[in-house]
C-alpha cells in the first residue's frame, strides 16, 4: 500500500534529509511515537530485484542500518557521531515494491563506546526481516578526521 507525503505527514512522520548513498534509498520517514522511534521507507520501483517485484534485500538491509542509526541518534541526542560496527539480518518473508516499510528500532543498550540495537522491519502488518547492530560512537579527534566537509 502506497501512502502519500501528505498522509504521511499528518500522521507525525517527517522526512529525513539525505545525501549521498542514503539519498539512493529514496524517501526515507521518521516519527517518535510514545517516546519510540518509527523509521519508515516507500519502497520504490527502483528499489525492487529484476523482474520480481519485491524489495531487494540489499536495500532493506540498508534500511535497518538508516533506521538503527536514528534510533542511536535520538538515544544518544546527537552528542556525538557514529558507525555502523555490526549488523546482523535475518529474512523472513517478501515486501513487495510500492509498499510503505517500518522499522521499529530499539536501542537495547549503550555504553560510552557502544549503542546495540535490535529491531523488526514490517509490510503491510508483517514481518519481513528482524536485525541486531551495534554501532561505534566516535571520539572527537577521530570524527574531526573523517570529516570531509
Amino acid at each position: 500500500m502506497s501512502i502519500d507525503a501528505a498522509q504521511l505527514e499528518a500522521d507525525g512522520w517527517h522526512r529525513i534529509v539525505a545525501v549521498n548513498y542514503t539519498a539512493a534509498l529514496g524517501p526515507t520517514w521518521m516519527r517518535v511515537k510514545d517516546g519510540a522511534v518509527e523509521v519508515g521507507l516507500q519502497a520504490q520501483e527502483h528499489l525492487g530485484n529484476d523482474n520480481l517485484g519485491i524489495v531487494h534485500g540489499g536495500a532493506l538491509l540498508t534500511f535497518a542500518d538508516i533506521a538503527f542509526g536514528c534510533a542511536v541518534g535520538h538515544a544518544n541526542g546527537m552528542k556525538s557521531n557514529f558507525v555502523t560496527a555490526q549488523l546482523q539480518f535475518h529474512f523472513t518473508a517478501a515486501a513487495r515494491t510500492g509498499q510503505f516499510i517500518i522499522c521499529k528500532p530499539e536501542v537495547v543498550r549503550m555504553t560510552s563506546s557502544l549503542a546495540f540495537v535490535r529491531g523488526l522491519i514490517e509490510s503491510e502488518g508483517r514481518t519481513v526481516a528482524s536485525a541486531d547492530g551495534m554501532f561505534k560512537f566516535l571520539d572527537a579527534a577521530k570524527s574531526a578526521s573523517m570529516d570531509r566537509r
